[in-house]
């Protein structure tokens, strides 16, 4: 018998190594030591309790579970485990994504200035450049103008997103720099907060373009709609297949696919973020992974397809490519789940979603006891609700109406 290929799985969820399983390979799992959630070693699971972020730490443990045993590919769907995954490609020579690629994703800067060497045509070059301090905010407003974002190069799921509306709030912007780099949020362990960059503030809805890339082959598998909250650029709201007109959608397609190219993205999930303007879609940032708010549920529902479980079976050579793009079935949303902070005292309405038809999931993070912070970016929110329904605008309403009947009391 054919024994069974061995995959590192860096990081990650419970979701992720279910995902993982199913592609039939052994698995090797590389957890942070305080990461919480199931670890206990099952047949053909091997958990390993490591500081994965630390490339020594990182080097010791694959070269030492590569000796034992080649790895065939290794994979990492969570942000913190993109570039370390992408380090083990190099090391090992597994031909996944490389470091100098993986890291034009995490580093918002580099992705940029990749855009503005490659100069790839039908792409619009966003003015931006790193913040050095107050004046370099005032020099950003004079050249580019108002408003304009500041968010950090590495950061995620809308953390320290800033919007400077005018001279007079560059002090502030700068003390808040300041602010969130000595935060104790949790973000700011899991992500390097030293540098943020400045960019031209893009105005116009806000899409995202769910693909998979096979050997350079890019398949956009839908145009996500987002809803975003105004107060501080959230992303509260997702639903497949964006409410946009046939020509935007194709646009969205074609753009994608020549920022992959110059991004020298070959293999794997994405999730490419574009503000939609008169002019044609603008991209505002990447992630080489499948996108967050239960993207991959809503995509499974409407699609067929399951970008995660091909995440893992693709590398190992278990997939075939897709060579078009699916045909929709059906609409479906997700909301994210928020409450008034304190000490989550109970909660009230979830089974009753749960057992509601038209739920697609649930993933609540939070239980009695949990403290609930403020909601200033997206890992402040809960966890999120998916519904499907006949359409997209169904779909909508019927997420925000499940989302209605659940009450998080707090004290």
């Amino acid at each position: 018998m054919t024994p069974a290929k061995r995959l590192l799985l860096v990081g990650g969820s419970a979701t992720h190594l279910s995902k993982a399983r199913a592609s039939g390979a052994d698995i090797v799992w590389i957890r942070m030591p305080d990461e919480v959630g199931p670890a206990d070693a099952e047949r053909g699971i091997e958990v390993v309790r490591a500081d994965y972020a630390d490339e020594e730490t990182l080097r010791r443990v694959a070269l030492e579970a590569h000796a034992a045993r080649p790895f065939d590919a290794v994979v990492s769907l969570t942000e913190p485990g993109l570039d370390p995954a992408a380090r083990v490609n190099d090391l090992l020579g597994l031909g996944g994504t490389g470091y100098e690629v993986a890291h034009r994703f995490t580093d918002k800067f580099l992705m940029r200035r990749r855009l503005v060497e490659t100069a790839a045509p039908g792409i619009r070059i966003v003015a931006s450049a790193l913040v050095e301090d107050e004046e370099s905010l005032r020099r950003f407003g004079a050249a580019h103008g108002y408003p304009f974002i500041v968010k950090p190069t590495c950061g995620t799921a809308s953390f320290g997103v800033l919007k400077v509306d005018g001279v007079d709030e560059t002090e502030a912007a700068w003390q808040e720099i300041g602010r969130l780099r000595a935060s104790d949020h949790p973000l700011v362990h899991a992500y390097d907060l030293g540098e943020f960059i400045m960019e031209e503030y893009i105005d116009g809805p806000l899409c995202s373009a769910e693909s998979f890339s096979f050997a350079g082959h890019h398949v956009v598998v839908t145009v996500t709609e987002a809803i975003t909250e105004d107060r501080n650029h959230v992303h509260v709201g997702h639903a497949v297949p964006a409410r946009v007109s046939a020509a935007v959608e194709a646009d969205v397609v074609r753009v994608t696919a020549a920022f992959l190219d110059a991004m020298g993205y070959r293999d794997g999930a994405s999730h490419t973020e574009f503000k939609l303007t008169p002019q044609g879609p603008v991209i505002i940032e990447s992630q080489a992974r499948v996108g967050g708010a239960l993207l991959g549920d809503l995509m499974e529902t409407v699609y067929g397809v399951d970008l995660q479980e091909l995440a893992f079976s693709w590398p190992l050579g278990g997939a075939e490519a897709l060579r078009e793009r699916p045909t929709p079935h059906g609409g479906c949303a997700s909301w994210l789940i928020v409450a008034q902070p304190g000490k989550v005292r109970e909660i009230r309405g979830l089974d009753a979603i749960r057992a509601r038809q038209d739920t697609v999931g649930v993933d609540l993070w939070v239980g009695p006891g949990d403290v609930v912070r403020s909601f200033d970016g997206q890992w402040d929110g809960l966890g999120h609700v998916a519904s499907r329904g006949d359409d997209t605008t169904d779909a909508i309403d019927r997420c925000r109406r499940s989302l209605a009947e659940l009450h998080i009391l707090t004290d």
